[in-house]
């Protein structure tokens, strides 16, 4: 996961209309798909080939309770309604996802912390999410990865099962993604082993690493982990690791 500046995009807004179901908008729907290079802004998986989801991140028409979680009750039957055509309430997401898929999905679940205060249409109370935000700096920074297992950079108790049921309702966990994503680690490992074993020059291991942390590479994020966790210094001080 990356960091998704929203506020930048909503530049664009004007092209969009005030249509009654907004997310449906083919042009608000190709400007999210392009914003973070036709990506899903929860897994970073490639549009490449098939149509994106505009997931609304509190659920449109119904919430339905996650396991045992604490949730927003009285909205249970009718979701956050006066969200449904809120942009700042939009991401771009797989399907993966946004619907069910193996386990995971996000589908109409948006656990809170326990006694959490609930948002209603006022908008005076501020919930506290579970689900990890992209379009949040700090949310994004409390996830990384270690091989093929997801870590929280916290060892907060809150923090670490905010990333467990995200990894879970983003499905970061299923099978084909941590297939997909292991590649990556294991394409940095190999250039490191290979720089360090003087194969390779600190040109070519730089361009190599480059590409593969780059905002517009499939799984970026967890290159930047591999290369937090595995470069030396003269390595990572010279590539941009910001989430």
């Amino acid at each position: 996961m990356r960091y998704i500046n929203l506020e930048k995009l909503l530049e664009q807004r004007d092209k969009w209309g005030e249509g009654a179901e907004l997310w449906k908008n083919a042009i608000l729907k190709e400007d999210f798909k392009n914003y973070f290079y036709s990506k899903c802004w929860y897994t970073e998986v490639s549009f490449a080939g098939f149509d994106i989801d505009i997931d609304h991140f509190r659920p449109k028409s119904a919430i339905k309770q996650y396991k045992d979680y604490y949730y927003n009750s009285e909205l249970s039957d009718c979701g956050y309604y006066w969200l449904k055509n809120d942009v700042l309430n939009y991401r771009a997401s797989c399907t993966f996802s946004n619907r069910a898929r193996g386990d995971g999905g996000k589908r109409e679940w948006f656990p809170l912390k326990n006694e959490s205060p609930l948002l209603t249409e006022s908008g005076q109370e501020v919930e506290i999410p579970f689900l990890l935000d992209p379009c949040d700096r700090e949310d994004v920074e409390l996830i990384s990865f270690m091989g093929n297992e997801i870590e929280c950079t916290s060892t907060d108790q809150f923090n670490e099962e905010r990333v467990k049921v995200s990894s879970e309702l983003y499905n970061l966990v299923h099978t084909d993604i941590k297939s997909k994503r292991i590649k990556v680690w294991n394409e940095v490992e190999k250039t490191l082993v290979e720089y360090e074993a003087t194969d390779i020059s600190e040109g070519v291991c730089l361009r190599r690493l480059g590409e593969m942390v780059n905002r517009n590479a499939e799984f970026s994020a967890c290159a930047i982990s591999a290369v937090k966790s595995l470069a030396p210094d003269e390595i990572k001080n010279k590539l941009d690791l910001e989430l």
